[in-house]
C-alpha cells in the first residue's frame, strides 16, 4: 500500500503554482465540423452543443496523442524522481502542465458528444473516461486556487515539525523518520501520547481552514466531471451505483474476525500498560498501536505475540549469507511470473529501471512502478536492500508491469487497472504466495520443512496486524470524506464525525478529549493531497479473492482438506494460475470490474468470505483464547471523545473516564514554564 503505479493519468502538479510555470503550450486537437444545437437538448449543464463526425476516428486520434503526452510526461516524472534537482523538477513541472492542458482540451471536446450519439458501450466507456479528468476540468482561474490550497496544506504537513517531550530545545523532530519510529518502538504512554498530540496540532489544526475552502471547489470540479459531488466522482471507477453499501457489506463479513483481533490485542496491551490505562470493554486508545494514524498494528508485534520465541520467517540473514543482490531478487521475481507462463522482461527493462540507490545523485526512493505508455518501456524504481520484505515487494512491482504488458494492446484510456484497486490486489497476491515456507524453501532460503502449529499463528497474527487492522481505517478515510463532499457533515462537526467513525468502524479513540478546534483527519497526507483512499479497502479485500481462485486451480487450496489451508498456498509455476492472471489482466479498465472478475474466477462482487479463509487458523486460535482468558470482544462506547467547546480539550482519556488532574498540571505548565522559555529566548537577542 506504500507504492506508486505510474500508468495513465496524473494529478495536476501542485508546484506549478509556487514556482511560476505557465507552460500553455498550442494543442493539435483533431478539429472537427462545427458544433450544432441539439433538437432535444439533454439535461446534462455541460453539454449545449453536440459534434457532429465520426466519434471512432476522433477516439483513434485522440490515443495516438494521447499515448505521446503521456509518454512526455512520465518520461520527465521518472528524469525527476532518478535525479532529484531544480532543473529536472522544473522539466517535471512544465510536462505536467503540458498534460493537465491537453486532458483539457479532450475534456472540452468530447464534452459535447451525447450518449445518444454512441449506442456502442465500448465507445460510450472510452468517452465517458475521457471525460473524467478531475479538477483540471475547473477554469484557470479556480484550477489556481485549488492548486494553490492543496499545495499550502501540503506544505504545512511535509514542514511540520515538533520538539522532543521534555526537551523543548531538542526540536525539529519531523514525521519521517523521527515521529515514525517514536511512534514504531517507544513503550512510553506518556511520549506517545505527546507526539500523537503534538503531531497533529502541527498538521490537521493549521491545515482545516484550506481544507474547507478546497472541498468547495473539488464539489465544483466534480460537478464538471457530470457528478454531484466529489464523493460520487471518486466512487464512479468502481461501477456500482450502491458501491457505498457494497463496502459496508464487505466490512460486515470481515467483522467478526476484526473484533477478536482487537479484544486480544486489548488484553495483551492492558497486561502491558495496566487496567488504570485500558478498559476490559471500551475502545482501544489510538496512540499505542505503533502507528501514527493506527493503520497497522505491526510494529507492537513484540508485545502482543501469541507465542514468543516461536518466530516466523524471515529469511534476510540468509539471503545476505547467499550473498543475494537487488539484480538476483528482480530475476527471482521475473522467473515466478516465467513459471506461471507469461513473458520475461525485456531487455529494456534491465537497462531502464533503477533498481539500487545511485551514490552520485538523490533520487525519491519509494518502490514505483512505470509504464511508458507507449506499449514497450517498463520500469522499476526502487533502492531495494536485501532484505526479505523487499524479496517480496520485488514481486509485488513485477506484478504492476506484467499488468501493464497484458492489457498493453488496449486504447489508451482502457490501460489502467479494471477498477482502481486491482493493481495493489494483483500485486499482493503474488506477494501471499512468496512469502509461505514451501516458496522460501524451493528457492533455498529455508533448508527445512516448517511445519509448526505456534509458528503457523505467529505468521498469520502478523499479518492480520497489517492487513485486517487496515480495513476499518481505510474505510474510515473515505467514509468520512463522502460525507463531507456530499454535505451530510458541515464544517463545524469534521473532528467529532472523525471520532464517532474511528469509534464505529475501528474500535479506537482519541488519547485526549478532542474538540473542532482540531482537524485529525488532516494529520494524514491522504486528506490534504485529497487522494482517494477506499481503493486500499478494495485491494486488500480482492487480493484475497485472486489468492483463493488462484489456489484452486493450481490445486494447492481444498477447504475440505486440513493439509491443503490457503494460508500456505504457493502458485508457482501454475500454468492455470497464470492463465487465469493473464485473462484478468488483458482486460485493463475496458469492461466494469465485475465482469472482468466473473470471467477469470467466477465470481462478481467483492467478498470477505476469501480473506476469512485465509486467517481461519488465527480467528479459530483468537476465538478459543478468548474464551480462555473470558474477554469481552467488541467494546463500548464510554463517553465522548469529541467536544464542540475547546474548554475540556486536552483532558486524557483513558480507561472511560477523563483525567481533569491533567488539565491542571497543563495549566501549571503553560502559566509558569512557557513564559520563562520565552524570557530565555528573548535573553539571546
Amino acid at each position: 500500500m506504500c507504492d506508486q503505479v505510474i500508468a495513465r493519468k496524473f494529478p495536476v502538479v501542485l508546484l506549478i503554482v509556487v514556482l511560476g510555470v505557465t507552460a500553455n503550450p498550442q494543442l493539435d486537437i483533431p478539429q472537427f465540423s462545427d458544433p450544432i444545437p441539439p433538437q432535444n437538448p439533454p439535461n446534462d449543464q455541460r453539454t449545449n452543443n453536440q459534434f457532429r463526425g465520426d466519434i471512432r476516428h476522433l477516439l483513434q486520434q485522440l490515443d495516438v496523442q494521447g499515448s505521446e503526452q503521456c509518454t512526455n510526461n512520465v518520461a520527465a516524472q521518472w528524469n525527476y524522481e532518478t535525479n532529484i534537482n531544480q532543473l529536472t523538477q522544473l522539466g517535471a513541472l512544465n510536462a505536467q502542465q503540458q498534460y493537465s492542458d491537453f486532458q483539457h482540451a479532450v475534456w472540452d471536446l468530447l464534452i459535447k458528444v451525447s450518449r445518444e450519439q454512441v449506442p456502442n458501450m465500448q465507445i460510450w466507456r472510452q468517452v465517458r473516461l475521457l471525460t473524467m479528468i478531475g479538477p483540471a476540468a475547473l477554469s484557470p482561474t479556480q484550477l489556481d486556487r485549488y492548486n494553490r490550497l492543496i499545495n499550502d496544506m501540503l506544505a504545512i504537513y511535509n514542514g511540520a515539525t515538533i520538539c522532543a517531550m521534555n526537551e523543548p530545545f531538542r526540536c525539529a523532530l519531523r514525521l519521517q523518520p523521527d515521529l515514525v519510529n517514536i511512534m514504531a518502538k517507544s513503550r512510553n504512554w506518556d511520549e506517545l501520547q505527546y507526539v500523537w498530540t503534538e503531531w497533529r496540532r502541527k498538521t490537521g489544526q493549521n491545515i482545516k481552514e484550506l481544507y474547507e475552502q478546497m472541498v468547495a471547489l473539488s464539489n465544483e470540479a466534480a460537478k464538471l466531471n457530470n457528478f454531484t459531488d466529489t464523493a460520487e466522482y471518486w466512487t464512479f471507477p468502481f461501477d456500482s451505483p450502491t458501491f457505498q453499501l457494497d463496502i459496508e457489506d464487505t466490512w460486515d463479513q470481515i467483522k467478526p474476525l476484526y473484533d477478536l483481533l482487537h479484544a486480544y490485542v486489548r488484553r495483551k496491551l492492558r497486561d502491558f500498560y495496566g487496567p488504570e490505562r485500558i478498559s476490559r470493554q471500551a475502545p482501544l486508545p489510538a496512540h499505542i498501536l505503533g502507528n501514527m494514524w493506527a493503520q497497522s498494528w505491526s510494529n507492537i508485534l513484540d508485545i502482543t505475540i501469541p507465542y514468543p520465541g516461536k518466530d516466523f520467517l524471515d529469511v534476510s540473514q540468509e539471503m545476505n549469507r547467499q550473498g543475494y543482490t537487488p539484480q538476483d531478487m528482480f530475476r527471482i521475481a521475473e522467473d515466478f511470473f516465467v513459471s506461471l507462463n507469461m513473458t520475461a522482461m525485456p531487455l529494456d527493462f534491465w537497462t531502464g529501471s533503477l533498481l539500487e540507490e545511485p551514490v552520485d545523485r538523490a533520487v525519491l526512493c519509494q518502490p514505483s512502478a512505470w509504464d511508458f505508455c507507449n506499449k514497450q518501456d517498463f520500469r522499476i524504481k526502487m533502492c531495494t536492500k536485501v532484505t526479505m520484505k523487499d524479496l517480496i515487494m520485488a514481486h509485488h512491482e513485477m506484478a504492476h508491469i506484467h499488468y501493464f504488458i497484458q492489457y498493453r494492446q488496449q486504447p489508451k484510456v482502457f490501460r489502467d487497472g479494471a477498477n482502481p484497486g486491482f493493481h495493489e490486489a494483483i500485486g499482493e497476491a503474488i506477494a501471499l504466495s512468496v512469502g509461505t515456507p514451501k516458496h522460501l524453501q524451493y528457492l533455498g532460503l529455508v533448508q527445512a520443512s516448517v511445519d509448526d502449529s505456534s509458528i503457523d499463528i505467529n505468521y498469520l497474527y502478523s499479518m492480520a496486524l497489517d492487513k485486517v487492522a487496515f480495513l476499518p481505517f481505510a474505510l474510515t478515510m473515505d467514509k468520512w470524506r463522502w460525507d463531507v463532499y456530499a454535505g451530510n457533515v458541515n464544517k463545524d462537526e469534521y473532528n467529532c464525525h472523525w471520532w464517532r467513525l474511528r469509534e464505529k468502524y475501528s474500535g479506537l479513540k482519541p488519547p485526549v478529549l478532542r474538540s473542532e478546534i482540531d482537524f485529525d483527519p488532516g494529520s494524514k497526507y491522504h486528506i490534504p493531497a485529497n487522494i482517494p483512499y477506499i481503493r486500499y479497502f478494495v485491494g486488500t479485500v480482492l487480493q484475497f479473492q485472486l489468492h483463493r481462485a488462484m489456489c484452486r486451480l493450481a490445486g494447492q487450496y481444498d477447504p475440505n482438506d486440513l493439509n491443503k489451508p490457503l494460508h500456505k498456498c504457493d502458485i508457482y509455476r501454475s500454468k492455470e494460475a497464470g492463465y487465469l492472471l493473464s485473462r484478468l489482466m488483458e482486460k485493463g479498465s475496458s469492461v466494469p470490474w465485475p465482469e472482468a472478475l466473473f470471467q477469470a474466477t467466477g465470481e462478481s462482487r467483492m467478498d470477505g468470505s476469501a480473506l476469512r479463509e485465509y486467517f481461519r487458523p488465527l480467528e479459530d486460535w483468537l476465538r478459543s483464547e478468548n474464551l480462555r482468558t473470558q474477554e469481552f470482544v467488541g467494546w463500548v462506547y464510554d463517553g465522548d471523545y469529541c467536544k464542540q467547546s475547546i474548554q475540556t480539550a486536552g483532558l486524557q482519556v483513558y480507561g472511560g473516564f477523563y483525567n481533569e488532574g491533567f488539565v491542571q498540571k497543563s495549566s501549571i505548565y503553560i502559566s509558569i514554564f512557557v513564559p520563562a522559555l520565552l524570557a530565555m529566548i528573548l535573553s539571546f537577542f
